[in-house]
């Protein structure tokens, strides 16, 4: 069976990066078609420089790099341009526009989604964008027809599946994704004494609300991670309690996590792949009662819950955290119930429905 693996964009290297990995693992011959890929980046290089990586048109635009925003309108039209009648497979892998390929009748298409486009469905939060309106209208339209290009949706996540149903009114199956459990044998855990956050820093991660809480607590937090909120939540930070590191290799992410005391998750995620790290080291998290978090996070067993997303609330639950005792061995055993191999299995198995 001739398989091809179709991936958004290759340009950084996070959680839906390491699920592609998963399944260049299980498909080792499969190519990846996807719209651009930044060759400079070090860890896809590392990851995925042996692969064959076939790009779009997209690839050869002098800066898009700089253009990404304004290429948007590009993205569907670039994934219908690749071919795919020699191959048997095509696994799209997706949170916006890889599910677009075109695909003949003897080719099935499975969609791994780990969600529909959250700025097209304003699943981040936003109501409006403006002028930019009319144009996510069409996208709108034209990311429920490609839908029905696909013959089997695979959801990342309950929460994900909910979405599908809601936006494609389509069925899927749950497939959760995988922690890479070997990254995390025979670290050595301590309590540094402060809290974490590892997120990109948008405003719908509502990074925020932890930085507040922990002002007004007067505790250290470490935020690993970039984005466009970062110059705003600085200006929120109090100087001497709040650190900003940037983006870190997976090293320092691990050694940071295993000397934290909680790690705090503020924002809706699709699923929270970051808290079962958190939990493989042994550690709690904190987390707001919506989304992915309560699909790996077990309640006063390893971590805990605050609702709604307000910043008392969160002080509420560190507090609360002092007295509930939270063994480090129930978060270690969280997270073994998200391996590879469970993954591996449960991909294969649904292949027989295709």
């Amino acid at each position: 069976m001739k398989v091809a693996i179709v991936h958004d964009d290759l340009v950084q290297w996070g959680g839906a990066e390491r699920v592609l990995e998963g399944l260049c693992k299980i498909f080792p011959e499969a190519p990846i078609y996807t719209s651009v890929y930044d060759e400079s980046n070090k860890e896809l290089q590392k990851r995925f420089g042996q692969k064959k990586i076939v790009t779009s048109f997209l690839q050869n635009i002098p800066g898009w790099k700089f253009l990404y925003k304004i290429l948007l309108p590009l993205y569907p039209i670039s994934f219908e341009q690749f071919n795919f009648d020699d191959f048997d497979l095509v696994i799209s892998h997706t949170t916006r526009f890889a599910k677009a390929i075109l695909t003949k009748p003897g080719t099935k298409h499975i969609c791994y989604c780990h969600t529909p486009p959250r700025f097209l469905w304003h699943f981040s939060g936003e109501k409006s964008f403006g002028l930019l309106e009319p144009l996510l209208s069409k996208l709108r339209l034209y990311d429920t027809i490609s839908s029905r290009r696909v013959d089997l949706f695979l959801a990342g996540s309950q929460n994900a599946r909910k979405r599908i149903k809601k936006i494609y009114r389509v069925d899927s199956e749950v497939i959760y994704p995988f922690v890479d459990l070997d990254r995390f044998r025979n670290i050595k855990s301590f309590d540094g004494g402060y809290f974490l956050v590892v997120s990109r820093l948008n405003k719908y991660k509502k990074v925020d609300i932890a930085i507040k809480a922990c002002n007004k607590l007067d505790a250290p937090l470490k935020i690993i991670g970039t984005g466009p909120e970062m110059n705003s939540l600085k200006k929120q930070s109090s100087k001497n309690r709040v650190e900003f590191m940037g983006n870190v290799d997976d090293e320092t992410v691990v050694k940071v996590m295993s000397g934290c005391r909680t790690l705090l998750i503020c924002g809706e995620e699709d699923f929270g792949l970051t808290s079962l790290e958190a939990q493989a080291l042994g550690k709690p998290v904190v987390a707001a009662s919506i989304g992915g978090a309560r699909e790996t996070v077990i309640d006063e067993k390893s971590g805990l819950f605050f609702e709604p997303q307000q910043v008392d609330n969160l002080i509420a639950a560190l507090k609360r955290l002092q007295s509930v005792k939270i063994k480090p061995m129930d978060c270690r055993k969280q997270a073994d119930r998200f391996s590879f191999e469970q993954f591996k299995q449960a991909f294969q198995h649904a292949l027989t429905k295709v």
